[in-house]
């Protein structure tokens, strides 16, 4: 049996910028150079050290393979909110056309460097993850946020599901992605917009900015006060508009004609 030395199990962490090949030579130049420079810069305030990383550029993408141990919740959590508000500088004075506006995908398993780029199913994953419809879908149809982020199923399990980061399963929207030979459940994350609104199975390349014109999210249901006598309270949720042009709200302590 063959053994490859640095045969391992890794965190894979790929991103991609939109509207790359619609650029010119030198526009395409400069957004490589950005990219990098952005990354670099999100990964500092992170608290990541990049050197460590084993890493492949091509052009308007990088695929990078992170040892495994106590930086991952940092990769998933840190890094994807460094990176957004790092983008949202740089895209601040920007017109639509020149903004920098990029997926990430993240997975572990095995990968590892070979002698033509990287080798093992741990890249063949990430690749289908980032290039899938549910995550292309997503940042076509909120065109004013900069980062979306798919993550495995098991990166949401283990990281994000055991309470490692910050984020919760709200936070994801759960997908079912379907890319060449690749069939598996993964969880999408778009930052600065609520995921969950986003019309993914309907998305067309005219669709206008759902982040902006999606309704804003239902009330949560709320528990009931302890104590007190709860007789005749009544408690309205609104879920869409109300006319009420003769009503009276907030009406307690009895009846009134």
């Amino acid at each position: 049996m063959q053994l490859h030395e640095q045969f391992g199990r890794r965190l894979c962490v790929s991103v991609d910028a939109e509207g790359y090949g619609g650029r010119d030579d030198r526009a395409q130049h400069d957004m490589q150079r950005t990219l990098v420079q952005l990354l670099d810069e999100a990964a500092a305030r992170a608290q990541l050290d990049r050197t460590t990383w084993i890493r492949q550029g091509v052009g308007d993408e990088e695929l990078s393979l992170v040892p495994l141990g106590p930086d991952e919740p940092r990769v998933v959590d840190d890094f994807p909110r460094q990176l957004d508000a790092e983008l949202a500088r740089f895209n601040r004075s920007r017109d639509p056309a020149e903004r920098l506006r990029l997926r990430m995908a993240l997975h572990t398993g095995v990968a590892y460097r070979a002698d033509n780029g990287f080798a093992g199913q741990g890249v063949v994953v990430v690749s289908r993850l980032l290039n899938s419809a549910p995550i292309r879908s997503a940042l076509k149809l909120a065109r004013s946020v900069n980062l979306a982020l798919i993550v495995s199923d098991g990166v949401f399990t283990d990281v994000i599901g055991q309470g490692h980061t910050t984020l919760g399963a709200d936070d994801f929207r759960r997908v079912e992605v379907s890319e060449k030979e690749y069939r598996a459940v993964a969880w999408l994350r778009v930052l600065g917009a609520d995921v969950h609104r986003l019309d993914l199975d309907g998305a067309s390349g005219g669709a206008a900015d759902q982040a902006t014109n999606a309704r804003p999210e239902a009330p949560r249901h709320r528990p009931a006060r302890s104590g007190g006598d709860r007789a005749g309270l009544v408690t309205n949720v609104f879920n869409d508009e109300v006319h009420a042009t003769h009503a009276t709200f907030g009406i307690s302590g009895g009846v009134h004609g």
